[in-house]
């Protein structure tokens, strides 16, 4: 079974869409559709370490491996801390929301040993 949660899509639709796939152990698929214009703010809160960007703000700003194709998040813990630590007073209330969200998604995720994965739509 697939659940679609296109909350953070609604009044978007024919814009630019990144989506956060949770892959359950039972195969059941949980997915996330996000407008980009949420997802850059959010990325936009993440602070390069002193060697430079580390995981996902690496990936986003030198990379960005889920053009084209889906991509597994290869270190879910790291990109959660990443999430956890970004200030929100910058961000719009929708995009606070869908922070929260993301940090579940991630958390239940890790603590399951499941997968989540990238995808740009």
């Amino acid at each position: 079974m697939e659940i679609i949660n296109s909350k953070y899509y609604e009044g978007y639709e024919g814009e630019g869409e990144i989506q956060f796939i949770r892959h359950f152990s039972n195969g059941d698929k949980y997915v996330i559709r996000i407008w980009d214009g949420y997802f850059d703010e959010i990325m936009g809160g993440i602070q390069p370490e002193q060697d430079g960007w580390t995981g996902l703000a690496y990936y986003y700003h030198v990379e960005e491996p889920w053009w084209g194709k889906p991509w597994k998040i290869p270190n879910i813990q790291i990109v959660l801390k990443q999430l956890q630590e970004i200030k929100t007073e910058h961000l719009n209330a929708e995009a606070k929301d869908l922070l929260v969200e993301l940090c579940n998604i991630l958390s239940n995720s890790w603590e399951s040993n499941e997968s989540v994965w990238i995808a740009d739509e």
